[in-house]
């Protein structure tokens, strides 16, 4: 294959674009999620729970694709002679690219689960209990009111079991896609184990049709078909010119 055609064929760039864009819209929710974070209510902001959605979901595609990148890239350093298209240069920028792509990402997580934003994020919630607790529905007698908080308190936990399944969901997703780069990992890793056992089997079988070569040669030399006579002599032979290999270089 030429260095043009290799090129051609290498999917790294399209997904280098496309990594890239990604993190440029991560980049923009994030300022979004931190504008709505700390100048909104973010319990019943319905705005504010659909960019941190959308901002989790391109976060987890971006670092999928980044750890693809980087996989492909390890192979390419680690398989220098079936990647020749590929200069030092090229190389050197492709890992540069998926450094700073991963730290991107990276940052924009780190702040996202910031003690500022958790703190924030906490007491909205507990602003909206204390609200559940303060608003009586018109109710007037004490039944009333107590009825209505036993609705209040029953609708805020639901809210909350729902708002612990998106994290715990979340969660799950992230440990998929973990596990999923680790198979991918370890299936690349096989494949290239596998070629190496092929080529093993392929050059034991080339030396053993050219030993078997050689002892045939040998047998009609020494006229014999004796085995274990054929394989002393040979045995004798590398002997031989150890002790004479020995003898001129020690």
């Amino acid at each position: 294959m030429s260095k043009s055609a290799g090129a051609a064929d290498d999917p790294f760039y399209a997904v280098r674009d496309n990594v890239q864009t990604y993190v440029d819209r991560i980049k923009i929710r994030h300022e979004k999620f931190q504008d709505l974070v700390f100048n909104s209510n973010t319990a019943n902001n319905s705005e504010f729970k659909d960019v941190r959605k959308g901002l989790i979901k391109d976060i987890r595609t971006a670092d999928k694709q980044i750890k693809d990148l980087k996989g492909a890239v390890e192979m390419a350093d680690r398989n220098r002679d079936k990647f020749q298209h590929i200069s030092d240069s090229e190389l050197g920028q492709r890992k540069k690219f998926v450094e700073e792509m991963s730290k991107e990402i990276s940052d924009v997580r780190a702040s996202m689960e910031s003690p500022s934003v958790r703190r924030k994020l906490e007491d909205d919630e507990n602003k909206a209990k204390r609200s559940v607790h303060d608003e009586s529905l018109g109710a007037v007698t004490g039944m009333e009111r107590e009825n209505t908080q036993f609705i209040r308190g029953q609708q805020q936990m639901t809210k909350d079991m729902i708002g612990q399944q998106d994290v715990q969901l979340d969660s799950l997703g992230q440990a998929v896609d973990r596990l999923g780069g680790m198979g991918k990992t370890i299936n690349t890793e096989l494949k290239e184990q596998n070629k190496l056992l092929d080529e093993l089997d392929r050059d034991l079988d080339d030396a053993g049709e050219k030993m078997n070569f050689v002892m045939a040669k040998l047998s009609k030399l020494l006229k014999t078909k004796d085995g274990c006579q054929i394989w002393t002599i040979v045995i004798l032979a590398v002997v031989l010119v150890i002790l004479v290999a020995l003898t001129i270089f020690l």
